[in-house]
């Protein structure tokens, strides 16, 4: 059967290695009957052997227009919103932005959008703050930022418009769409790529290339 899969990403096919169905019914004291139903499957990625449970459930009130039963699809362990860009490993594990950044993808997987766009507006402040020190108002910050050459003009605009989305999850009880989440994750993951990784691997190529002879 087709299954979301965390290890090769999207649906894969799985081997089904258990099933368990409970179905229940009940009478309401008006004579009125309600039932619903769960079932649980062990599966295994044919691609990468990794096993989750699927548990689908249904209940005889929550339907669709033509009155037939909507199915609920919960993965154990939870399906990734969005998996871990591959640099993520060569960060400090310790490190408080590696750390906010785990936060932000159990945010996500977590059906947890606002947290998320919390924690994007986080991460960024830190970059900023462990770059050119706290200059004491979140816009200063950002000025600060620019002026010393971490961003260009067009980028400050793009980051803005990310820090909007989390001022206004904090402060304006918005819950952003998975779209909005995934926009604002390419730029705060590209700003820690390019200031914390690319810079180190950079300065370690340009370190192991000969020098020109005279």
């Amino acid at each position: 059967m087709k299954a979301h899969c965390n290890t090769c990403g999207g649906d894969r096919n799985h081997e089904r290695l258990n099933k368990i169905e409970k179905n229940w019914s009940e009478t309401l004291d008006s004579g009125y009957q309600i039932s619903g139903g769960d079932t649980y499957y062990v599966l295994e990625c044919r691609g990468c052997e990794s096993i989750k449970v699927l548990h689908e459930s249904w209940f005889s009130e929550d339907t669709d227009a033509d009155g037939t039963p909507l199915t609920n699809r919960v993965y154990y362990p939870s399906s990734i919103f969005r998996p871990h860009p591959r640099w993520y490993k060569s960060l400090d594990n310790e490190w408080h932005i590696s750390k906010l950044l785990r936060e932000i993808y159990q945010a996500m997987q977590n059906d947890a959008p606002s947290l998320a766009a919390m924690g994007i507006r986080a991460v960024i402040e830190a970059i900023m703050i462990d770059k050119v020190g706290d200059q004491g108002a979140f816009k200063r910050n950002l000025t600060e930022f620019q002026a010393k050459g971490f961003i260009s003009t067009f980028q400050l605009g793009i980051l803005e418009a990310v820090l909007e989305l989390g001022h206004a999850s904090i402060h304006r009880e918005f819950t952003p769409a998975s779209d909005q989440l995934e926009v604002a994750m390419d730029i705060m993951e590209n700003l820690v790529h390019e200031l914390y990784v690319l810079e180190h691997r950079a300065k370690a190529t340009v370190g192991k290339i000969p020098k020109r002879k005279a």
